[in-house]
């Protein structure tokens, strides 16, 4: 008898999804498939046991007793490809030839020599292919394995396996004109005329931004839509207008805080949280690795470059580690 004919790891992924998702609907939304899909799966399965598995007949869908028998069996098969997986990987990291890291844009200048540094030490013989970008497309990169790790806002806690580092949490800040103070009184801005300069809507840091004062019912207006702190900090600095950042956002523009004032936010503070994603047990202890690496130079650099115009807000950011 093939007990392994018309099964498969994908099918116990599937199953064990739906189990935990109580839902072939959440389920198919969760692993990107169709609920017809989703469905066949598990008939199949159902098929190949010539047992049920689940009772329809009730919302959420529950276990039947087989069911509880092949979900307990389901996780421990899966568990231990899982192992398996890291443990080779382990054994030994020279086979790895190349390793992709994406890195948001605002730290790309400080982060990518030091991050080239440490993945060519840790395997010498591999290459490196370090590209910047926004959070989203590199989302989309790690879940379609067109890239390693990612240094990201979007620490992806809604996917199964993966690896989790947190880097730091730091606050939002308000940045304006030297010459023109901005003020905040009955939950509006003064800004003596100048406009809200903020960043591009497709942006996670954007919207972010937006939902915070949705929520505070405050609503500057703005004439401004740009990409990156390195492109709004000059038009601040030349009077064009304020903006929200954050304080490592300010790293690759740093030259331009003679022009520009920056003060912790005058209402309900907003932070954000920068982490280390990689796939779990693919690269063995490189993403911890690079996580410890990253952070130390993080600290050393916003410490060294912004504490002697910004004492007070790099006392607000948060390392981990």
């Amino acid at each position: 008898m093939e007990i392994t004919k018309g099964l498969n790891l994908r099918a116990l992924e599937i199953f064990v999804t739906v189990v935990e998702k109580e839902s072939m609907s959440k389920a198919s939304q969760h692993l990107g498939m169709t609920q017809s899909s989703i469905s066949q799966h598990i008939t199949q399965q159902e098929n190949l046991f010539s047992t049920v598995l689940f009772d329809r007949s009730i919302r959420p869908i529950t276990l039947t007793p087989a069911g509880h028998v092949y979900y307990q069996h389901a996780l421990r098969v899966l568990e231990a490809v899982t192992s398996m997986w890291g443990t080779l990987h382990n054994l030994d990291t020279a086979p790895l030839k190349k390793v992709r890291i994406s890195v948001i844009d605002t730290l790309a200048d400080t982060l990518i020599p030091e991050l080239t540094q440490c993945v060519g030490e840790l395997y010498p013989k591999g290459s490196v292919t370090i590209t910047s970008g926004q959070t989203d497309d590199h989302r989309e990169a790690l879940l379609n394995r067109k890239t390693d790790i990612i240094i990201t806002m979007d620490p992806m806690d809604d996917i199964d396996r993966m690896e989790r580092y947190p880097l730091y949490k730091e606050p939002f800040v308000l940045a304006y004109p030297k010459n023109k103070p901005v003020t905040f009184t009955n939950n509006q801005i003064e800004t003596s005329g100048l406009p809200f300069i903020r960043f591009s809507p497709r942006l996670p840091v954007s919207r972010l931004i937006e939902q915070h004062l949705r929520r505070l019912k405050i609503r500057p207006s703005y004439r401004y839509e740009l990409d990156t702190t390195r492109s709004i900090m000059p038009m601040i600095a030349a009077g064009a207008g304020w903006a929200i950042t954050t304080p490592t956002g300010l790293l690759e523009s740093r030259h331009f805080l003679q022009g520009v004032s920056i003060r912790p936010l005058p209402f309900t503070p907003l932070y954000r949280t920068i982490s280390l994603v990689a796939r779990e047990h693919e690269l063995g202890d490189l993403p911890s690795e690079l996580a410890k690496k990253a952070i130390m130079h993080l600290q050393q650099s916003t410490k060294a470059l912004l504490k002697p115009s910004l004492p007070d807000t790099i006392e607000d950011i948060t390392f981990y580690g």
